[in-house]
């Protein structure tokens, strides 16, 4: 970059929610410099391996995030010429007792104001859909038929070439040295930029970035597994994503065995053997024709997680705007992610309401 560059606006990150940024701002007229420091990268876009749920129970606003996304996604041929070839199906909320599941029946309203389609099941019927559930555990569920698969390959490449064409600059494997956050200058090993916005969206690491400008965000690395049962029949392919709001237990049929995950948050290290016997615990509980059947890892990782599970998106601090903490919904929320920051950066009005995402709490001057 030459000495005293300018842009509009930076965006740094790597993921597919720095690329649909870039595009949406580029899309509006926004001149856009993208910084990659490691290089771009489709690992954020691909880690849920094309597949992710619309409705949130208890977090409306993390709903209507996604449920705005699916018109986008669908759309995504005509807008940045990459079909993405988007399926839906059906995945179960199951409440493990009666208050649970009139509290998922109180806020139904509020969910299919935002998009979502569901609508409450007895706990038969939740086993008639998910016969590897044992109904006698469960008080009922909550069905949406709004369980997305897509080709997430697809989408950040998308994004990002459909940027390019529309202008904008994209800069990969550039380290970053520092940012001014009342000015909108980014040092980088390659020189300075100047924007009147620079947008974090590089996960995790927007901490880190933050840090160099001052701030605080309160995003982290948080060490994710998914496992995977051992074969136990044709039957297990048909077993609807089904999640168990108050254990934080996710399980999917996959061929003849099960995808098992864990919702769980900390930033301590080390407490991967107690979450593994957690998920086991729970799942021969809840599923006893799996009782026996061992876990295995399928897949380890990093996500950029918060304490509340929902993204910071907004306005940090000074000129910068952060984008991260999507606690492994980027993919689905990345549509939206990018509409929100261009309107906070353009002064717009916003689709939804950007109250929830606004990193008030966390992102301040750092003592």
């Amino acid at each position: 970059m030459s000495a005293g560059a300018q842009t509009d606006l930076v965006v740094i990150g790597a993921g597919v929610v720095a690329a649909s940024i870039a595009f949406h701002c580029a899309q509006a007229g926004v001149q856009v410099t993208m910084l990659t420091p490691g290089g771009s990268d489709e690992a954020t876009a691909t880690q849920t391996a094309g597949a992710f749920r619309t409705y949130f129970p208890g977090k409306v606003h993390d709903s209507e995030l996604v449920a705005r996304s699916l018109a986008e996604f669908r759309a995504f041929g005509r807008m940045v010429g990459a079909d993405l070839a988007v399926t839906a199906t059906d995945m179960l909320v199951v409440a493990d007792g009666e208050p649970e599941l009139a509290a998922l029946a109180a806020e139904l309203p509020d969910q299919r104001a935002v998009g979502v389609r569901a609508r409450l099941l007895s706990a038969a019927q939740a086993a008639q859909r998910n016969p590897w559930l044992d109904p006698a555990t469960i008080a009922g569920a909550v069905l949406c038929p709004q369980f997305i698969r897509l080709r997430a390959d697809r989408v950040f490449g998308g994004y990002l070439d459909a940027a390019r064409r529309l202008g904008a600059r994209v800069v990969t494997g550039v380290g970053i040295t520092g940012i001014d956050a009342a000015t909108g200058r980014v040092e980088t090993a390659a020189g300075a930029v100047t924007a009147g916005s620079v947008v974090l969206a590089a996960g995790a690491d927007s901490t880190g970035l933050a840090a160099s400008a001052g701030l605080e965000l309160p995003v982290w690395a948080q060490f994710a597994e998914l496992f995977r049962l051992g074969p136990v029949g044709p039957d297990a392919a048909s077993a609807p994503f089904t999640f168990h709001a108050a254990a934080g237990l996710k399980t999917m049929g996959m061929s003849d065995s099960f995808l098992v995950g864990l919702e769980r948050l900390s930033t301590e290290s080390g407490r991967r053997d107690e979450w593994r016997r957690s998920a086991a615990s729970q799942v021969h509980r809840r599923y006893p024709r799996l009782a026996g059947h061992q876990l295995v890892s399928a897949w380890t990782g990093a996500l950029d997680a918060t304490a509340s599970t929902t993204a910071v998106i907004g306005r940090a601090g000074g000129r910068v705007l952060a984008a991260a903490g999507f606690t492994g919904h980027e993919l689905a929320q990345a549509p939206m992610a990018g509409q929100l920051v261009r309107d906070l950066h353009l002064g717009r009005h916003p689709a939804v309401d950007p109250a929830p995402f606004a990193p008030r709490d966390g992102a301040r001057h750092a003592a």
